[in-house]
């Protein structure tokens, strides 16, 4: 009987030393010279590195769930000529090394590609970014200028070997990075939620 317990004693402590490594974190930077009140319209743009070639149902659902945030801040989605460019990248399956010179962007001269790489999100370098596997990020970009001006992570929003959970964990990201976003227009975002709550909406 001391045996039995010794062993569920230990399975309980290894389960809650792991749980950490698991939980999911959210990052953001952004362009802290650009007046993020000025854009009205946004566009979505494909990568070669979103979920379409993983699982087209979790690529709707990003996409969707994006915008459905993106359209409550009071922006528009425009087929064509938009004020930003929205575009997400995985680490779905593996790690995600993203080159610089094979974006559509450069970066704003405010960005400050925060600090937060080593051990955390992955690793960088003046050239490229390595994400670590599960990692999903969200940029936007001045589709005029082709610069970067705000980026979401959040880590943990993918797992490989249960695929089943991954609705759930990419819900989770996407609501704790998006919640980042609101930031940009402030008290106007938190007003319509409000209304909406309200409304039973």
């Amino acid at each position: 009987m001391r045996i039995h317990r010794l062993f569920t004693l230990l399975v309980v402590l290894t389960a809650l030393t792991a749980t950490p490594a698991l939980a999911q974190k959210v990052y953001v930077d952004y362009d802290r010279a650009t007046a993020f009140s000025q854009y009205r319209t946004f566009q979505f743009k494909e990568t070669r590195e979103d979920l379409r070639n993983f699982s087209e149902t979790l690529h709707r659902r990003v996409v969707n769930g994006l915008r459905g945030y993106i359209l409550e801040g009071g922006m528009e989605e425009v087929d064509s000529d938009p004020d930003i460019y929205i575009a997400y990248y995985t680490a779905d399956q593996s790690n995600l090394r993203l080159v610089l010179s094979d974006l559509e962007y450069t970066y704003g001269p405010d960005f400050s590609l925060g600090s937060y790489w080593e051990g955390g999100v992955g690793t960088r370098n003046l050239e490229n970014f390595s994400f670590n596997e599960g990692t999903l990020i969200i940029d936007a970009w001045d589709a005029k200028e082709k610069k970067l001006i705000w980026r979401g992570i959040g880590t943990a929003a993918m797992a490989k070997k249960k695929p089943d959970k991954n609705d759930k964990k990419l819900d989770r990201a996407l609501e704790k990075i998006m919640k980042r976003w609101d930031e940009m227009y402030g008290a106007k975002v938190q007003a319509i939620r409000k209304h909406q709550l309200e409304q039973g909406e």
